[in-house]
């Protein structure tokens, strides 16, 4: 591993600062709630012991510092809404866990960790899910799949969840919310923490060792309050059950041999006693640097349809690593006393940017239509001629987002009803571009793909897009009586998308494939004269107005019911659809539609002596489908799709000592095809998956956990697709995995402990056995420890 394991941070600087989403009072039970999640989202700090949802009451005051705060009790939400504290994120964070290994563990119908950078496929009700990092969006039209490798889970405070579409949010909220809060600085006075840990493989091999050392400080005043948060992670590399090491994964990259650094600070001043203005600002970056790449086999025979080893080859030497950068900040100014009413005016910016690792890429399909368009029919020959379409390319992205939102509430009273009006306006502009990177192929092959080096030429990775949403919205949070509670809103979104001109990359790769010199003298004997195409810039407009209903009712102080109607509006990834057409293709309304999403939920939640438990079932709908092909091109197809399910979770104290619990989430959905229901693949749906914990708590606030995770065999999608000759659907093997993991109090500071795939269970994960070709077909991490040490002082 190229990468030094002697890094030393020595100061990590200092803020005076209180977080921009921090709590007012450390007295109140205060829940927080971003401007535009408006009446959909009510977020608390409650108790760090399990279960994650209660029937306490938790009230939301004004005063609570992140844009808008509704009066709700999570209690009354019509929509299944979970709030993830700060001490369940810390007993799970131990070691080399990302954030989406930690939430796949904590909430039901989320889909599983993919063991990689990647969060592509992870779903929430079948669809797709929009990230927040403190309210503001991390999840964008164009899409790295990185959003929850955006900050260190150290510095979270908690995790909002809202399950399904939502119409109060807007756009890109199709299967539900995310929201990352970052940790919160209460009271007065100076705060400090300071953070090491350690990770390890099964058999303490040298390359798998990692560790990570983390700082903060900050400081309450009267009027002005700060802080940081820096973390430096160095992650070593990952080795399976049977302690071979972890090919890399060539398609959406992983972790292995990375170092990552984040940064979390803010900046809060009281101008009045009613008048707040709070800037946040982060920072995260990650690089992998490695000496290991995959095993193409010889003559980089995989590429070619053979079946790769999976084998981690040593001896790689990639010029450009991948990597992520992430920068974000967001300025709030909050008046609590405008006419009786709240204000909230927020703005903020994001700009993300990805590298991802070298692969190969044949256009032999293209260039076999090309060849036969002209003549040329020879099975023998075109399989020749298509085996040297085959080029090197190294993927870059670049998305910028900023956007300004607006919203006031207001409390009264209508025939004697307690009301709360929510109503605002928001707009935002996403610019993206994508752009390969050509690698020198004579190179790569005399390497047999270990060895990248840029060639100097480039090519589109689609259009440079620009996308605008402006929306506004009015929703209506009435308390009928005391028992009984409804919600109701309704939102105007607008989309609007401007295309570039652009040569599409297949386009580009034809041209060169033609004019090069190994295939010029054919091409000219069969008259091709191949020049590449544009596609001509364009734009879509598009509108819809969403309907939100939602009303709750308390049965018994201890059992409630719920039911809720929204809609969701979302659009494809545009610059990723357009990636693989051909010259000439259109750019219009027609051509790039958006997706409409209607949504039901239902269900029961109570708490019954020393038991919590809470059962619901959805059903969501739509008219378009958007899927990869068998070729891994982007479809939005013009046809209708549904998707249902159960979930539930159960927590029962067992004693002071013990608690017990767990969870299950169950979801089937189908597409039509020509008249027949078709099955909806993992990669879109997660499938039937369970939780369960065991956990011991000592007198001085030590613990110990038990964790499982299992993941159910399905093969119905691989089965049903068979129809579809588009079909990109793989079957699906079940697998279980254990965890040990908890907490000793030490006289200073605290101790986290964990073992993770405690059986050293040989699995792959469902983004391994589901997505891209055999080369992704990638095992899981076999047992791995993690070892931490925290101070406050």
């Amino acid at each position: 591993m190229k990468s030094h394991h002697q890094v030393a941070l020595s100061v990590l600087t200092l803020c005076i600062s209180q977080q921009l989403y921090a709590q007012n009072n450390v007295n109140e039970a205060d829940a927080v709630l971003d401007a535009q999640t408006s009446a959909e989202l009510a977020s608390s700090t409650v108790s760090d012991e399990t279960p994650n949802v209660t029937l306490d009451t938790i009230n939301v005051t004004a005063k609570a510092r992140t844009g808008t705060a509704l009066a709700q009790k999570i209690s009354e939400m019509p929509a299944v809404t979970q709030v993830i504290t700060e001490n369940e994120i810390q007993m799970q964070a131990t070691g080399d866990r990302t954030t989406g290994d930690i939430l796949a563990q904590l909430i039901p119908s989320l889909g599983a960790s993919s063991g990689s950078t990647s969060n592509y496929g992870t779903t929430m009700h079948g669809r797709p899910v929009q990230f927040l990092l403190n309210g503001v969006p991390l999840s964008s039209s164009r899409s790295l799949s990185r959003e929850l490798n955006s900050i260190d889970p150290a510095q979270l405070e908690r995790v909002e969840v809202l399950s399904g579409a939502t119409s109060i949010y807007g756009a890109g909220a199709a299967g539900g919310l995310i929201n990352l809060v970052t940790k919160s600085l209460v009271g007065y006075g100076p705060i400090r923490q300071t953070r090491v840990g350690v990770s390890s493989s099964r058999n303490f091999e040298s390359d798998s060792l990692g560790y990570h050392v983390g700082q903060t400080l900050g400081y309450g005043g009267e009027r002005v309050y700060g802080r940081l948060d820096v973390d430096y992670d160095n992650k070593g590399g990952k080795f399976d059950s049977k302690g071979n090491r972890i090919s890399p994964d060539a398609n959406q990259t992983d972790q292995q041999d990375t170092e990552s650094l984040s940064v979390n600070g803010s900046l809060g001043v009281e101008l009045t006693d009613s008048q707040r203005l709070d800037l946040a600002v982060t920072y995260y970056k990650d690089e992998q640097n490695t000496d290991y790449g995959p095993d193409y086999g010889d003559g980089l025979a995989v590429l070619f349809g053979a079946k790769p080893s999976l084998r981690a080859i040593d001896g790689a030497n990639v010029e450009n690593e991948p990597y992520t950068t992430k920068t974000s900040m967001n300025l709030n100014y909050n008046n609590d006393d405008i006419a009786g009413s709240n204000l909230s005016v927020t703005g903020y910016y994001r700009d993300e940017k990805g590298r991802f690792y070298p692969s190969g890429k044949t256009a032999g399909d293209q260039a076999t239509e090309v060849w036969q368009a002209n003549g040329l029919t020879d099975e023998d020959t075109l399989k020749k001629l298509a085996g040297a379409a085959t080029f090197v390319t190294q993927s870059e992205a670049d998305i910028e987002v900023m956007g300004l939102r607006a919203a006031m509430q207001t409390e009264t009273e209508i025939a004697g009803k307690k009301t709360l009006f929510s109503y605002g306006a928001d707009f935002e502009r996403e610019n993206s571009e994508q752009t390969y990177y050509g690698q020198d192929l004579n190179t790569f092959l005399a390497s047999n793909g270990l060895t990248a080096q840029t060639n100097g030429l480039t090519y589109n990775g689609g259009p440079d897009t620009t996308i605008d949403k402006w929306g506004a919205f009015v929703n209506a949070d009435v308390d009928i009586t005391d028992k009984w509670h409804t919600s109701a809103g309704v939102r105007y979104q607008k989309l609007k998308s401007e295309t570039d001109t652009f040569t599409p990359i297949y386009e580009q790769l034809l041209e060169e494939y033609f004019n090069s010199s190994a295939i010029s003298g054919t091409s000219a004997a069969y008259g091709i004269d191949y020049q590449a195409g544009d596609v001509e810039n364009g734009s879509t407009d598009h509108d819809k107005t969403l309907f939100n209903l939602g009303t709750s009712y308390q049965l018994t102080p201890n059992d409630q019911i719920f039911a809720n109607f929204s809609q969701g509006f979302t659009t494809a990834d545009i610059q990723r659809a357009l990636r693989d057409v051909r010259a000439g293709f259109v750019v219009n309304s027609d051509n790039v539609q958006p997706i409409a999403i209607n949504n039901y939920e239902f269900g029961w939640q109570g708490k019954h002596g020393d038991t919590a438990a809470r059962l619901s079932g959805f059903y969501n709908e739509s008219d378009k489908v958007v899927r990869f092909t068998d070729s891994y091109t982007v479809e939005v197809i013009d046809t209708d799709e549904r998707v249902y399910g159960v979930e539930g979770s159960l927590s029962h104290d067992i004693s002071d000592k013990w608690q017990v619990g767990g969870s299950v989430a169950y979801t089937r959905g189908q597409y039509d095809k020509d008249g027949d229901w078709l099955e909806l693949d993992a990669v879109r749906l997660t499938p039937l998956k369970g939780t369960a914990f065991a956990q011991y708590n000592f007198d001085e606030g030590s613990n110990i956990r038990l964790q499982a995770l299992a993941i159910g065999g399905d093969d119905k999608a691989f089965k049903d697709q068979q129809q579809d000759p588009d079909s990109s659907a793989l079957p699906v093997t079940g697998y279980m995995t254990l965890d040990v993991l908890g907490q000793v109090n030490m006289p200073v500071g605290r101790v986290d402990y964990g073992v993770y795939n405690l059986l050293n269970k040989d699995y792959l994960t469902v983004y391994h056995q589901t997505t891209f070709g055999d080369l992704n077909r990638l095992p899981a991490s076999g047992t791995t420890y993690g070892l931490s040490y925290t101070v406050d002082y």
